[in-house]
């Protein structure tokens, strides 16, 4: 029995209601409690083609002694209720909501006890002084705990809002205020767009570091050198691990992020090259195709040049390609994985796969793949070799992505051109790398150039200061 809360993960949830009948459609309960004997059915609560009611890998946040919480639980399935595609998003608030149910516990206070008139003796107002806490100790980031207090604000929202969950406190948990934010829109224009805030979020440091080199494209981002480039592929190859080496090499040279790289489908890639009508290829991806995008991004392709074409071509014929795939459930389908381990499962199972309902006789898994081997790979195995050449060397995968990106500003701005140029590479650098917004792409073509006056800077930067410093 657990000492803490915790998150058990279901492999299957099925949300159901008591049924007096039987049925080859009723799951049976039958229990003791208390030496009581029972039994009774239940049905779901949905049939037929409406098939979310069932949700794949479901976290319960558990109490100490292991009994669900019953709250949270409730607003977990209402949201997975109102967005079924994206039943992963509930694991990271099922942890601040795990998070919360520990503190209340350490402090033996209840989570609907907001009794006091004093605000900064309710749970919500001592829960946000502690995460503060937390904050100036340096124990979590100031992000982290902003997550946390959002979660717990969401779930007295729900409860507040819920007529089945019918919670009404005696004080208020917060007090709201909408304030304006004032933006520009892709036009340019100033807008104003009023939101509302309350009074126990947990404000966030914007301030970013003034030497900073890296790139803001869904993370920081930090592109590699040319050497560390050389370095990474020799590694790669030396390490000799195929799907590895191919999983880097597709990011390098179109930027594809890891999740559409590892769910890369096998078909486009059976034709031969005089199959191809056009160079780059362009593949497809998103919602329909099997190959996720952030964000389900639709219309978007990547551009696949020709070499790059050709070794995955060779890989998804060859015979290591195929003994993997004759071990997955999809055998040689079009439709499977290019890439799959040498147990044939998927590195990372895509967005449908995961939400979609398996087959009873289909064994269950605790988590879905979501690019932990390659992960590991790459922290295990690619930087200690490269380290060997580059003391202190260290990468991420995404920054592939980041390196794609400067490798082709390099290759299409070295020439003169001017404004027109300057706008033609940010619109085809922005429709490759699928940027929502141009200024994301604006970072890519002025990288160097900013690079180039932080160099100078910091070359310059106080030396006559340090000068009379030393002759004094």
């Amino acid at each position: 029995m657990p000492s803490a809360p915790s998150i058990h993960t279901l492999p299957i949830f099925r949300n159901t209601y008591v049924s007096e009948d039987t049925g080859p459609d009723r799951i049976p309960v039958d229990h003791r409690v208390n030496g009581q004997r029972i039994k009774y059915w239940r049905a779901l609560r949905a049939t037929g083609p409406i098939k979310w009611e069932v949700f794949p890998h479901f976290p319960l946040v558990l109490n100490a002694d292991g009994s669900p919480w019953p709250e949270a639980c409730m607003w977990l399935l209402d949201r997975a209720r109102t967005n079924p595609h994206k039943i992963s998003s509930l694991n990271p608030i099922a942890q601040g909501l795990r998070a919360y149910r520990e503190f209340l516990d350490s402090y033996g206070l209840s989570w609907s006890d907001f009794s006091s008139e004093d605000k900064y003796l309710r749970p919500t107002y001592i829960y946000k002084t502690h995460l503060q806490g937390l904050v100036n100790a340096g124990v979590i980031r100031d992000t982290t705990a902003r997550g946390r207090m959002l979660t717990v604000v969401g779930l007295y929202r729900f409860l507040m809002g819920s007529e089945r969950m019918s919670f009404s406190p005696l004080y208020a948990p917060w007090i709201d205020r909408t304030v304006g934010i004032q933006y520009r829109d892709k036009q340019g224009f100033k807008q104003i767009k009023e939101v509302t805030t309350v009074d126990v979020s947990v404000k966030v440091s914007n301030r970013v570091y003034a030497w900073d080199r890296r790139i803001q494209d869904g993370g920081q981002l930090m592109p590699l050198s040319r050497l560390e480039q050389k370095e990474l592929v020799g590694a790669l190859k030396k390490l000799g691990n195929v799907e590895y080496e191919l999983m880097h090499h597709v990011t390098l040279l179109s930027g594809a992020r890891i999740q559409t790289v590892l769910t890369l489908r096998l078909g486009p890639f059976l034709k031969t090259t005089r199959e191809i009508n056009q160079w780059p290829f362009k593949l497809q991806c998103g919602p329909g195709t099997g190959i996720d995008t952030k964000g389900n991004r639709t219309n978007v392709h990547l551009a696949i040049q020709r070499e790059l074409y050709e070794s995955l071509h060779t890989y998804a014929h060859s015979e290591r390609a195929r003994s993997r795939r004759d071990k997955s459930i999809l055998k040689q389908d079009p439709m499977n994985y290019l890439f799959l381990s040498n147990r044939g499962g998927p590195y990372y199972e895509s967005k449908d796969e995961r939400n979609a309902l398996r087959d009873a006789a289909e064994p269950l898994k605790r988590s879905s793949s979501t690019g932990q081997n390659l992960r590991s790979f790459i922290a295990n195995y690619v930087i200690p070799e490269i380290q060997k050449s580059i003391p202190g060397f260290h990468y991420q995968f995404h920054d592939l992505r980041a390196t794609f990106g400067l490798n082709w500003v390099d290759a299409v701005m070295s020439g003169e051109g001017g404004r027109q140029r300057y706008l033609w590479a940010r619109e085809q650098l922005r429709k490759l790398m699928w940027h929502k917004s141009a200024t994301t792409t604006d970072r890519y073509i002025e990288y160097r150039q900013t690079a180039e006056n932080l160099d100078a800077a910091e070359a310059s930067w106080g030396q006559d200061l340090v000068r009379l410093i030393k002759s004094a």
